[in-house]
């Protein structure tokens, strides 16, 4: 029987400290829940936001190195065509230096 009355009293302790941890929770949100969920929605916007700039900077980055790629392989072509010209214009001066010492050995 002693067992039956510690277990009610037990039981009763619990059920009254669930009522007041249930009263406490509802006056916490009367109290403080509109602000809470301000303050949600507007850390939600911020990480929305976030978001949005990541990806803009990543589609940026990404665009930059795509034209700075296209730089260094225009820049490759152009230094090749210039040694290819150079290379000309030293073959044409060296045909036309034979061509004045053959002309210069006819006399």
């Amino acid at each position: 029987m002693r067992n039956n009355k510690s277990e009610a009293a037990n039981g009763s302790a619990a059920a009254a400290a669930m009522t007041e941890s249930g009263a406490i929770d509802q006056v916490r949100e009367l109290l403080f829940g509109a602000t809470k969920r301000t303050t949600e929605a507007r850390l939600d916007e911020i990480d929305r936001q976030i978001a949005l700039l990541r990806d803009d900077l990543n589609a940026r980055f990404a665009s930059l190195e795509a034209m700075l790629g296209q730089q260094g392989r225009d820049t490759d072509t152009k230094h090749n065509q210039s040694i290819d010209n150079i290379g000309q214009a030293i073959a044409d001066l060296g045909a036309t230096i034979r061509a004045m010492g053959a002309g210069g050995k006819a006399r």
